[in-house]
């Protein structure tokens, strides 16, 4: 009977550059795809296709021009930062909060069932969450309306997301609530450090106040997982649509309109195909801006 050999790579041998070519290859076709059709959508925003049949015809600044001058787009942009700020910093609040009691608190012996709780949301898509959140909305038949007309207080009830003065922060408040758990799972992990352990119990027998622990001794040393979760929160306050879709569909008028609300409105149902390029590279431009160096800024940190 032969025996067949197997070949052994030896630690510290080099990749042959056929197998280096299998490994990078699967990236090499990430980038070329996410580039080429960056690019091609620039291209697109530049030239004069309106309809669904292609124009390539190049016009400038054009529609770029009109865009800034629409009410809908400038509306489009102070709500993106509204979900930015508001979507963000809250949640990040809350989950500190909720994470600490869970991890030292008083409530340490429900641990188990509180985040399974506040884990509910995060497991449901922004579709079926919307649509829960608009029935419970609802002015007339909703949840939060029937309740406080049951218990007698019907002068409270309000309008909600009909109101378009108050309407893009109630739908702020489902982009909490739904991503609340996920905020205080990553949250949680960063405690669970032995250095931190330690500080923590030190602290305690020192005589510590609960809320002087987290600010002096927590709050420094989960630095890093704070500053990931800040960032992996603007990525998709940023890109929020599918709340909007759903609950109000960018109403009252546009009032609750976001970037990529009216990307797809412009190009699908209005057929501005140069207009709704234009508006996705508004967007890649704010992420590139704002939230891509601050996400390369917190992993820096994480790592050191």
């Amino acid at each position: 009977m032969q025996i067949r050999r197997t070949k052994h790579v030896k630690p510290g041998s080099k990749l042959s550059f056929g197998e280096f070519m299998i490994f990078l290859f699967p990236l090499l076709v990430f980038v070329v795809l996410l580039y080429g059709m960056l690019g091609w959508t620039i291209y697109v925003s530049f030239s004069n296709w309106v309809g669904v049949q292609p124009n390539y015809e190049f016009v400038g600044f054009k529609w770029y021009r009109q865009m800034f001058q629409l009410a809908r787009f400038q509306a489009d942009v102070s709500n993106n930062f509204k979900w930015l700020i508001l979507g963000v910093v809250p949640t990040v609040i809350l989950a500190l909060f909720i994470a600490y009691l869970l991890e030292i608190g008083s409530i340490r012996g429900v641990e188990t069932y509180t985040r399974t709780l506040i884990l509910y949301p995060v497991a449901m898509s922004f579709i079926v969450t919307g649509t829960i959140w608009s029935w419970m909305y609802q002015p007339d038949k909703g949840v939060f309306n029937t309740i406080l007309h049951t218990v007698g207080l019907g002068r409270l009830a309000g309008r909600y997301v009909t109101n378009a003065n108050t309407a893009t922060y109630w739908l702020i408040v489902v982009f909490v609530w739904q991503y609340l758990g996920f905020s205080v799972i990553i949250l949680q992990s960063s405690f669970r450090t032995t250095e931190l352990q330690e500080m923590i119990e030190s602290a305690l027998l020192d005589g510590a106040s609960r809320m002087r622990i987290l600010l002096q001794v927590i709050v420094p040393n989960i630095r890093g997982g704070i500053l990931i979760l800040v960032s992996l929160l603007l990525i998709s306050s940023l890109k929020v649509f599918d709340i909007v879709y759903v609950v109000t569909f960018g109403g009252p008028g546009f009032a609750t309109d976001v970037l990529a609300f009216f990307m797809l409105i412009a190009t699908y149902q209005q057929h501005l195909v140069a207009l709704g390029a234009g508006v996705g590279v508004v967007i890649f431009l704010m992420a590139f801006i704002i939230v891509i160096p601050y996400t390369i800024y917190a992993f820096r940190k994480w790592f050191e």
